[in-house]
């Protein structure tokens, strides 16, 4: 008898290895959308706490003031928004056009449930506080980024075991931290954006960007 793998334990082994790639060697399209949303809002967040620092560090509850605070902080959203948008559309047309790239089981079971996770979460947690009182509604809401950040971080613990690649939990331990960091500070005060920041270029821009790099090779 050989320890050789049975032809459906080849086909599983095929395809998780196939978790970060799509078509012939190129990487699959939600790899883009996620460097796009992190890097898009990381240095996003980033310019806007270099303004900060350069007009003053804003005192608790009170909002931020000053030119470059200003001007930074409304129109490093407005592009970042813009470049989102054009990059889901980039993969919805990837991934559902007539020419779409083909993924693996894998990779859009993972990633397809883990976004309509964010999306419901998003949604649910509005309408779960609906009849609260303003101020209630608020304290509820700021729940939010942590257990998005935990959704997301399953999501790169998944892929992480399924595609071999170990480093990969490490940014899910990054994600779950950060998710306690959050909490603990509180997502409504200055020191949450800094963590923001960092999630967002650590733990999706910087891991999406390393993945289509090596999807190409």
């Amino acid at each position: 008898m050989t320890d050789s793998p049975t032809r459906p334990e080849a086909d599983d082994l095929a395809y998780l290895k196939r978790l970060a790639i799509a078509g012939r060697g190129a990487p699959a399209p939600f790899l883009l959308l996620i460097a796009v949303f992190g890097g898009a809002y990381g240095f996003a967040l980033l310019a806007i706490l270099v303004a900060c620092l350069i007009d003053g560090v804003p005192q608790p509850g009170m909002p931020v003031t000053g030119p470059i605070s200003n001007f930074v902080g409304m129109w490093a959203i407005i592009g970042s928004h813009l470049c989102v948008f054009a990059a889901l559309a980039w993969t919805a047309w990837r991934t559902i056009g007539p020419n779409r790239v083909r993924l693996s089981r894998t990779a859009f079971a993972t990633w397809s449930a883990s976004f309509i996770a964010l999306v419901m979460t998003v949604i649910v947690f509005p309408m779960f506080t609906r009849n609260e009182m303003s101020n209630e509604s608020v304290h509820t809401a700021h729940i939010v980024p942590s257990v998005v950040l935990i959704l997301w971080g399953c999501a790169w613990w998944i892929t992480a075991i399924t595609s071999d690649r170990r480093w990969l939990v490490l940014v899910g331990l990054g994600s779950f931290a950060a998710a306690a960091a959050l909490a603990w500070v509180g997502v409504g005060t200055f020191d949450a954006l800094p963590i923001m920041c960092a999630s967002l270029i650590g733990l999706a821009f910087i891991p999406a960007v390393i993945l289509m790099r090596q999807a190409r090779r």
